[in-house]
Parts: C-alpha cells; structure tokens; sequence
C-alpha cells in the first residue's frame, strides 16, 4: 500500500493543481471570455475525439492492464511490448481516420443549424483523435512501469497551463478565436511529446520483436481482451463524453458549453479516484498473478473508504459554495445548478465503490464486466435520449446518476458473488451522516462577501470533518496524514 498511497497523493496534489488551474480556465475566465458556443466547441470537440480515441485503441489499454505483468523484462525491452503498442495503435487510428473521412460531409451538415462553429471546426476531431491516442498508450506504459504520476502531471496541470495562457492570449487580443482553437488542437500533443522524451532518458522507448513471444494461449488471451477493451473503453468515457454529445445533438452548442462547465465541478469528486486508480492497475494485476486476495481486499476497502471521504468532502464544500459559484459565473449558467447537484451524486456513486472496476476488469471474470458496460452504455444512451429532451442539461445529469448507480451496484454484487470480496462498513454510513450534518451546520453561516464568504464557509467544513475522521477513526491514511499535519504546523 505504501506505493499506491506515496503515488495517490502526488497524483492527486498535481490534479488539484490543475484544478486551480482549470478553475481559474473554465469557471472564471472562459465564460467571461467566450461565448457559451465557443466553449461548446471545445468541449464537444475533445468528447467526440475521445470516443472515437477508445474505440480506435481497438481495447488494447486492457490487454494492458492484465497482461503486462507477462511481458515485463526490462533488459528486453519488455518483450516487444511498446512496438506492439504502436502497431496496434496506429491501425487504430488509420480504421478511425478512414471512417471520419466518409462520415465527415454528413457531421457537417447535420450540425450546420444548431452548432455551426462545430461544422466551421469538424477536421480538427481528427488531429485530436490521433493526438488523444498517442498520449492514452504511453500515459499507459508509464503507468504499468510504476509511474502513474507523469502522465497525471502533463494533463492535469501542464496542459491546462498551456490552455490557461491561450485564453489570455486571446483575451488581449494576441490571436483571433480561429488561431486560439488550432493551437487547443496543437497543445494536446505536447504531454505525450513530454512521456516520449522521459522514456527515451529512462531507456524504456524501444521497439523490439515481439513475435518469438507471443504464444498462441497469449494471442488468444489478447485478441479476447482487446474485443472487451473496447466496450471497457466506451463505459470509462460515457459519463463525460456521450453525453456532451447528445447534449449538443439535442439543445446545441451553447447549452453543452454550460453543461460542460457544471459537470467540471462535479467532476471534482473524482480527483482522488483518478489518480488512485493509474497505480491500482499494476498492483492489482501482480495481486491477481499470484492470486493474492489480502492484498486485493485491502486495496479495494481502503480505496473506498478514502474516496468517498474526500469525494464527499469536496461534495459538501461544492454544495455549501453554491451560491459563491453563480456570483462567480453569468446569469445564463445558473441552470446548470441541478447538474452540479445529480452529476456531483452520480460521482460520489462511483468514488464510494473504490476500486471495483478496477479489480473485475483485471480479474478472470473481466469478461463480466464487460457485459455490464454494455449494459451501462445503453443506459446511458437511452436515458440521455429520454431525460435531455424532457428535461434539458439537467435530465441529461439525472441520466448519468441512474447509470452510475446501476453499474456500479451491480459491479461491487459481481465482486461479492465471485470473489466475496466486499467494500462497505458501518464507517460508510458514518460518514455520510456526518457529511449531512456538516452541511446543515454550513447552511447557516450568513452571507459574506464573495472571497470571505468562500474562505470561512470552506474552513467550517474543512475543520468539521477532519474532526471527523479522527473522532471516529474513519481512515488510517488519512488520520496519519492529518497527524503529520497537525506535527508540522506545531512545529510552527
């Protein structure tokens, strides 16, 4: 555990500082900036790339994560594994750029109404595309190489910098909107340009035969991994991506601008999880190899118990600063205050299970868990095609917390029935009811000023609930980094 908590909270502290970073980006600064259209551009851009992105992988992120641990060998390149990587991914990219080719004519046309500047801007997704997939399979081999802070750090923080100065740069009037968006496109090839030079300094960038390895048992094994990797990618990015794209399918540009901007928000919650779940892979894997269910077992309840703490803390203090977030955005985001609330719970789901998809996927049973995302992907869609015309942005977060809750149930029954592997405890609950409690008590703070009213509303919770953690004993990780805490500022 030491390395997965040494890494999760590097990993977590430089997304936190992205998150100031695309706090300061797409709260504050775009929609003073741009248009709510010019925002959906952007975003609908980089959701339709990143699906079209895990459907090009051809699923070999999960051939990944379960049979690294087979190819590894250092002095060997790791068995041909980075030159397999790109074959693969290249052919991927090829079957995509071929089908955005012919498609291409059609998308421009059906959004010519409704989301003209996306039809202006269509033969960008391409570039994106090739871009998203070359930073997903190196971002991947430095994670199975026990480095899952590197890619974390270029995207989470160097690349909203590099955004963060474009927008300033068209602010002052250093470039026109049309230069902002092919330098966007440029910018997000610049992490994986960054893991390639870390690689080659590592020695670990080399592309060797592969053949004289794999066995047929192991093309087999890939081959079947790969088909359900695809599926598995499509779920992992259904939340965030489908359904900016239904949402501008359905109410257009402006209104995905403002749905993107809420679900950022909410999407806070999973800050922890993200970076958890970059180093649970590998050892979960090695676990799995030597059928090690104590480690399994102890990866799965703490990661559960410290996501949901922290999901529900940034939860609570989201909700608490409601207000302070409207005072901040134009009036025309303040229907985007449901999405916060349903989207943010439908995390919170996600974050309160720890590592389950994580520890099915690279279980024999993966193949269950397939067969649920099929599941979570077509509810996904269906109550997106109900909810968003009914409803608008907000139905469109109701849809992501009903899906989110039935994957995800279904997902930790599955581990329970096979495994009888489990996450909850009665300290779930108490956290719960503390969070509630700490949230009426915030509720009553009178009305400030913006930046006091933000401070001491935030500190009152903050305060609160590490009283929490360590009254009831709620996480050993988190009580020693509390007491580590409180040492250094004594010494103060």
């Amino acid at each position: 555990m030491g390395l997965i908590q040494r890494q999760t909270i590097k990993g977590t502290a430089y997304s936190f500082m992205g998150v100031i970073l695309g706090f300061i980006n797409l709260a504050i600064l775009s929609p003073l900036i741009f248009t709510s259209d010019q925002i959906g551009l952007t975003q609908v851009m980089i959701a339709i790339a990143t699906i079209l992105s895990q459907i090009g992988s051809l699923g070999f992120n999960n051939v990944t994560n379960r049979l690294f641990p087979y190819f590894r060998s250092s002095g060997e390149g790791h068995n041909g594994y980075l030159s397999l990587a790109f074959l693969i991914t290249v052919t991927g990219f090829i079957i995509c750029l071929i089908g955005l080719v012919l498609y291409m004519p059609s998308f421009i046309e059906s959004n010519q109404e409704k989301s003209e500047l996306l039809s202006d801007y269509a033969w960008y997704i391409p570039v994106l595309v090739g871009f998203i997939m070359l930073f997903s399979v190196l971002d991947n081999y430095c994670k199975v190489l026990f480095n899952a802070v590197l890619g974390t750090l270029l995207h989470d923080f160097v690349l909203r910098l590099i955004i963060l100065l474009l927008v300033l740069s068209f602010y002052f009037g250093f470039i026109d909107f049309s230069t902002y968006v092919l330098l966007f496109v440029i910018a997000q090839a610049i992490p994986a340009l960054i893991i390639i030079i870390y690689l080659l300094y590592r020695g670990e960038f080399r592309f060797t035969g592969f053949r004289g390895f794999i066995t047929p048992d192991l093309r087999r094994q890939m081959l079947s991994l790969s088909v359900f990797g695809i599926i598995a990618g499509l779920s992992s990015i259904a939340l965030t991506s489908i359904d900016k794209y239904m949402v501008n399918s359905f109410e257009g540009l402006g209104d995905a601008g403002i749905y993107s901007i809420a679900v950022y928000f909410a999407t806070l919650i999973l800050i922890p999880a993200r970076s958890l779940g970059k180093i649970a892979v590998p050892i979960v894997s090695e676990a799995w190899k030597s059928d090690d269910r104590k480690v399994i077992q102890e990866v799965y309840y703490k990661s559960s118990i410290n996501q949901l703490l922290i999901g529900l803390l940034i939860y609570v203090g989201i909700l608490a600063n409601m207000n302070n977030i409207f005072r901040i955005l134009p009036p025309e985001y303040a229907k985007g205050e449901m999405v916060i609330i349903f989207f943010g719970l439908a995390n919170l789901v996600s974050a309160s299970a720890g590592a389950c998809k994580i520890i099915l996927s690279t279980s024999s049973h993966y193949r269950y868990q397939t067969y649920l995302m099929i599941v979570f992907i077509i509810v996904v869609i269906a109550s997106n095609m109900v909810l968003i015309p009914a409803m608008g942005i907000t139905g469109a977060a109701i849809a992501a917390l009903i899906s989110m809750v039935i994957y995800t149930g279904l997902t930790v029954i599955a581990l329970w029935q096979f495994f009888g592997l489990w996450p909850f405890l009665f300290k779930h609950l108490i956290a719960i009811i503390s969070t509630i409690i700490i949230y009426l008590l915030a509720s009553l703070i009178p009305e400030m000023s913006l930046i006091i009213d933000i401070l001491i509303r935030s500190m009152v919770i903050v305060l609160a609930f590490g009283a929490v953690v360590m009254l009831f004993d709620m996480s050993e990780d988190l009580k020693a980094m509390l007491n580590n805490l409180r040492k250094k500022i004594s010494k103060h």
